[in-house]
């Protein structure tokens, strides 16, 4: 994953391909990205990192700006806004804030360790299966545990 100038780091999804088409195309929807997210390319959404905390094995990153995918009128409104990422080499999670809930998860990650790319850290082609509590949020199209596209990960280390 290339970063933008001097960026401390990014993370990228590459949304399942379904799910856009299906916003998109079949359901007359719209994708909206907003603050300092990017599309990167069709269908990979760039957040740029705030905050990256190691914590044992694991690692607590946090990211700015959303994309918004918006169907059927509003009755399907996935709102990423300002991710949040836990990823370790045993678990991981994808959250988003969801108003005065705080966070709300949306996929699970496949465990994942970083790889040392000498002035970054970098994860590659996680997998992501949708979270049990983010089914109705993705409008019951998808069960528990479908894969909802790969994440790619890049923290810039100190020089």
């Amino acid at each position: 994953m290339k970063m933008p100038g001097d960026s401390a780091g990014a993370l990228a999804w590459r949304v399942r391909e379904s799910f856009i088409r299906y916003v998109a195309v079949i359901a007359r929807g719209t994708i909206a990205v907003d603050g300092d997210a990017v599309e990167r390319e069709p269908g990979v959404y760039a957040f740029p990192l705030r905050r990256a905390v190691q914590e044992g094995d694991d690692w607590r990153l946090s990211f700015g700006g959303s994309v918004r995918f918006v169907a059927h009128g509003g009755l399907m409104d996935v709102h990423v806004l300002d991710p949040e990422i836990v990823v370790g080499s045993d678990r991981g999670v994808l959250a988003t804030r969801a108003g005065k809930q705080g966070l709300a998860a949306i996929v699970a990650l496949e465990p994942a360790a970083p790889v040392d790319e000498g002035t970054a850290l970098a994860w590659h082609a996680i997998g992501t299966q949708l979270a049990p509590a983010a089914v109705g949020l993705f409008g019951d199209a998808y069960p528990a545990g479908t894969d909802m596209g790969s994440i790619e990960i890049e923290v810039a280390l100190d020089s």
